[in-house]
């Protein structure tokens, strides 16, 4: 889940936990680990990073006596506090597509294929869908539309989801190292 964070805010010169505990205390400040969000249990983000177990734990430990985290027994550890971020800048506008960018457009990277047997993953930017959870997905799909039916019915925001963006800035912050906020996401 962090390997991306751990490895760019990382200080050789401390120990391991230490760099873990930085790592985690940033993400949480900066608002890549929003209040309440779970974070990976300690074997889990152990073997991610080619850690040691006790190495995690006692980061972990550090961050829930420091008041940035809070662990439950059975339930697993979860950020304590909301980011503090300060006033957000104006953004610049949008810059263009990139050269490489606009030959993927060109060549027609969102359309799908005429023949079905190159459709899978052959594609630019096409995965392949033989591999996607469709029940699972159907199973999900079903629980929100009984839970937020007469809600999913209406215009929402323009930009989509707020939650979905949220997560996807989120994800997008843990794994990819890519610094944005759910208002600069469109779905």
């Amino acid at each position: 889940m962090l390997p991306t964070l751990f490895a760019t805010h990382a200080q050789a010169d401390l120990p391991l936990h230490e760099q873990l505990v930085r790592t985690l205390r940033h993400a949480i400040l900066d608002g890549h680990l929003p209040l309440a969000s779970r974070l990976p249990a300690t074997r889990t983000l152990a073997a991610d990073l080619q850690l040691s177990r006790s190495t995690v734990e006692l980061a972990y430990a550090r961050l829930e006596s420091e008041g940035y985290l809070q662990r439950k027994v059975g339930a697993g550890s979860f950020v304590a506090i909301a980011a503090q971020r300060p006033t957000a800048a104006p953004r610049k506008a949008a810059a263009g597509l990139s050269q490489r960018g606009q030959a993927i457009a060109d060549m027609g990277a969102c359309r799908d294929g005429v023949n079905p047997l190159t459709q899978t993953s052959f594609f630019t930017g096409q995965p392949d869908s033989g591999a996607f959870p469709r029940e699972l997905w159907g199973k999900l799909m079903l629980q929100r539309w009984k839970k937020d039916g007469e809600q999913l019915m209406r215009y929402g925001n323009p930009q989509g989801l707020p939650e979905l963006r949220a997560a996807i800035a989120s994800y997008l912050a843990q794994s990819r190292n890519v610094v944005c906020d759910a208002g600069q996401i469109v779905i």
